[in-house]
C-alpha cells in the first residue's frame, strides 16, 4: 500500500471509529494486533476503544497532522468528549475534556498490526488533574 493508499486508510478508520462502527474494524486492524504492548488481539484493541466511548459518549477523535513512512503511520490528534460514565475506575463527572494524543503505528497490507499511544492515560490524567473546573 503507497503513503497516499495509507494516509486514506487511516482516516478512514478514524471514521470508522467516530461512527462506532467498531464491528467494521477487522478492514484496519490485524486479528494479531498488538496495542501499547498490553493488549493483544483485536478484540482487546477494540475494547479499549469501546472504554473510552462508554466513558465519554460523546468522544470523537480528529486528525491533527499525520505522517506516512512505508508502513508507519504517526498521528497527532485532538480528541474531545463529556465524561458522562466510568472511565478507568473514575465515576462520571459531567466534565467536558479536550485532549491530545500521539500515536505511532506499524502496519502490515494497510492494516494495524501495532499501536503506541497514550491516549487513555492523557484522559485520565485529565480528569484527575481538574484541570479546567
Amino acid at each position: 500500500m503507497n503513503s497516499t493508499d495509507l494516509r486514506t486508510q487511516y482516516q478512514r478508520y478514524i471514521a470508522v471509529c467516530n461512527a462506532r462502527e467498531f464491528e467494521a474494524l477487522s478492514d484496519f486492524v490485524a486479528a494479531d494486533v498488538i496495542a501499547s504492548e498490553t493488549a493483544a488481539g483485536r478484540d482487546a484493541y477494540v475494547a479499549g476503544l469501546r472504554d473510552v466511548v462508554t466513558g465519554f459518549t460523546d468522544f470523537r477523535w480528529e486528525v491533527q497532522h499525520l505522517l506516512v513512512d512505508g508502513s508507519w503511520l504517526a498521528a497527532r490528534l485532538v480528541s474531545a468528549g463529556t465524561h458522562t460514565g466510568t472511565f478507568r475506575g473514575i465515576a462520571a463527572t459531567g466534565r467536558f475534556v479536550s485532549v491530545q494524543e500521539l500515536a505511532m503505528y506499524s502496519t502490515r497490507d494497510g492494516k494495524i498490526t501495532h499501536c503506541w499511544g497514550d491516549l487513555g492515560s492523557t484522559l485520565r490524567d485529565e480528569l484527575v488533574s481538574g484541570a479546567g473546573d
